[in-house]
């Protein structure tokens, strides 16, 4: 049994601890799941708080970016208008945005979208401050099709591209390009090359 007297089952009569002792989770259940959330709640989904604010780094020239948070106007416009003139445009799969005038942005796709992964186009070097936004849900799907996607990483953090992929899928996806780097399944759930994690931002 359990013989440690701060375990919520502990074992007043055991002799010999077998490792089965537990906790209380935050509501209280002995040996429960339930954690607190980023927003204090026990067992909340770390939507129901206000909004977080970060910044991504950006460098001169084109900068491979996704959002793991985003303010409730997602137009471009709106999202860019702290780079103020130093951002020149934004391109994603199937179009682009581009500031014409300051604070005039025309194009195709002038929306940001959870899913999408942007070329954020700069003229200097320079930090984009998101504020007050909401995280995406890790649990979001996306729509892969045949050939290359360009999709965001829609957490906070990094992890290895075999983990962060769901298993049903992963033997269907041969390769992995990000700025800078790539990384390739050169057998089933067997990759290699230079950048093998998915990164925020």
């Amino acid at each position: 049994g359990c013989t440690d007297d701060s375990a919520c089952n502990f074992n007043p009569d055991a002799t010999v601890d077998d490792g089965s002792c537990l906790t209380n989770d935050c509501s209280g259940e002995c040996g429960g799941s339930a954690v607190v959330d980023q927003c204090g709640i026990c067992g909340g989904d770390g939507f129901s708080c206000g909004g977080i604010d970060y910044s991504l780094s950006l460098h001169m020239g084109a900068n491979l970016k996704s959002f793991y948070a985003l303010p409730d106007d997602v137009l471009v416009s709106s999202v860019m208008s702290p780079l103020g003139e130093a951002a020149t445009g934004v391109i994603t799969e199937g179009g682009a945005c581009s500031q014409i005038n300051p604070g005039e942005w025309v194009g195709s796709k002038c929306s940001l979208l959870p899913t999408s992964g942007y070329w954020i186009i700069v003229t200097t070097d320079i930090d984009l401050f998101l504020e007050d936004t909401t995280p995406i849900d890790s649990a979001i799907e996306y729509g892969v099709h045949i050939g290359a996607n360009l999709l965001s990483f829609p957490s906070e953090g990094s992890v290895h591209v075999s983990a962060g992929l769901p298993d049903n899928i992963e033997p269907s996806i041969t390769g992995v390009i990000t700025e800078g780097g790539a990384c390739s399944q050169i057998n089933p759930w067997q990759w290699v090359g230079s950048k093998c994690d998915f990164i925020s931002g």
